[in-house]
């Protein structure tokens, strides 16, 4: 047999195979079994004879069961066959024209499935950290040679992507928590801007566009901020200690904020939110063996030492001597050793607290490992300053999505102790 006459009967196997697939798969599509139907004809969305045709009833089952991506793959090849063709068009533009956002919804799920059962608070305090490492490192990669700037801005680009993904699920945690539609909007807006400004930065990073710095500024702005308004007593008091220690070391302030302020704005953080903390705490002990009791004189004296510590880190900010930054740094300390411990020595209770954040880069002092939480001991509240948060009214919604949040963990407990989930079953 002949080399040519081989490649001829090949051919016509392979035509052969395609009619056969071909009406295998139309015959599956009108018993309306399409997930055979897209297994046979996706191969022949490729083939020369049913290319066209296969693709263009892909493009109509993916659609329908809802995959963007597949359906504007396929009715771009059903439209490369005939460009022209109005309905090859029309099909093409529904397809594509919902995929950016589809990838969008997909991509915050996937962010969302990452996330779920990590603390929004904590993840900020890490974000700060790496924001500010991006930040300096954008300020000075462009001095490099051309092929190395290219390589360290595209990294970048990819570290500030991942920071601006942080701002979904604290987005959804806002969202679930805050019934206020009013107060809900308006907090959103905000981590939309915010998300915004991370993604900008991002995006003019790849572009090696000058503007990225600013952009980036903005961001970690807005995640210092954040991190002010959802930290919990523990996590305030590590992140206190560590802007307490940068101030006395007197570290070039980040992003025009000075550390002295910082240090003060998370002791106003710490004592807006402790008696609720604490008041959560003991519920918590109450209904488990494993966490050690808060002490009502423990609370009254961390009270009591959150109260001059606030004064004291207000005359260092507002005076230059006498510098007292190590005297606010042993108060610190203290009021972080009174807080309770589990039987590890680490964070009680989990939930009511959040993991210590590491100290910053440029701290000459880290702070000790923080300890767990509490929830509420009469304490009158932070003296009435210009800047004191609690005038914020984002900080009033958070404040009232983290008590909602606190009332859900505690009549959770309840139910659990009454009548605990079976295995297979898991309370939202």
């Amino acid at each position: 047999m002949s080399a040519l006459l081989a490649i001829f009967l090949l051919a016509a196997a392979g035509a052969a195979s395609d009619t056969d697939a071909w009406n295998e798969g139309v015959a599956y599509y009108e018993a309306g079994d399409n997930t055979n139907a897209l297994q046979v004809l996706r191969p022949l969305m490729l083939t020369r004879e049913y290319g066209a045709r296969a693709a263009e009833v892909v493009a109509k089952l993916e659609y329908e069961a809802g995959d963007l991506e597949a359906a504007a793959f396929a009715s771009q090849i059903a439209l490369r066959a005939n460009p022209k063709g109005e309905k090859e068009n029309r099909n093409f533009a529904i397809a594509a024209g919902g995929l950016s956002a589809w990838r969008e919804n997909r991509h915050i799920e996937a962010v969302l499935a990452e996330a779920a059962g990590k603390d929004p608070g904590a993840m900020l305090a890490s974000a700060v950290r790496e924001c500010r490492q991006v930040l300096a490192e954008a300020g000075c990669y462009r001095t490099n040679e051309a092929a190395k700037a290219v390589a360290l801005s595209d990294a970048l680009a990819s570290r500030a992507e991942a920071l601006a993904d942080v701002w979904i699920p604290v987005r959804e945690t806002v969202a679930r928590s805050v019934t206020n539609e009013q107060d809900a909007a308006t907090i959103l807006l905000q981590l939309d801007e915010a998300r915004k400004a991370t993604l900008d930065g991002a995006r003019e990073l790849a572009d090696m566009d000058g503007e990225a710095y600013s952009s980036l500024a903005r961001a970690e702005s807005d995640f210092t901020r954040f991190l002010k308004l959802v930290v919990l007593p523990p996590g305030a008091m590590a992140e206190d200690l560590a802007a307490q220690s940068n101030a006395w070391a007197d570290v070039e302030a980040v992003n025009g904020r000075g550390w002295q302020q910082d240090a003060l704005d998370f002791t106003r953080a710490f004592r807006a939110k402790f008696p609720a903390w604490a008041r959560a705490y003991e519920q918590q002990a109450a209904a488990d063996t494993y966490l050690v009791a808060f002490a009502a004189e423990d609370q009254a004296k961390i009270s009591a030492l959150a109260t001059e510590l606030e004064k004291l880190q207000l005359e260092c900010a507002e005076t230059e001597l006498p510098p007292k930054q190590e005297e606010a740094m042993g108060i610190i300390r203290e009021i972080m050793a009174l807080l309770p411990k589990n039987g590890q020595g680490g964070a009680a209770a989990a939930g009511a607290g959040e993991p210590p954040p590491e100290p910053d880069d440029n701290s000459q002092e880290p702070p000790e490992s923080p300890e767990t939480p509490p929830e509420e001991q009469p304490e009158p509240p932070p003296a009435s300053d210009a800047d004191d948060p609690g005038d914020d009214p984002v900080e009033a919604v958070l404040k009232k999505a983290e008590e909602r949040n606190d009332e859900h963990e505690a009549d959770k407990k309840a139910r659990m102790r009454k009548a605990p989930l079976p295995p297979n079953e898991r309370d939202w």
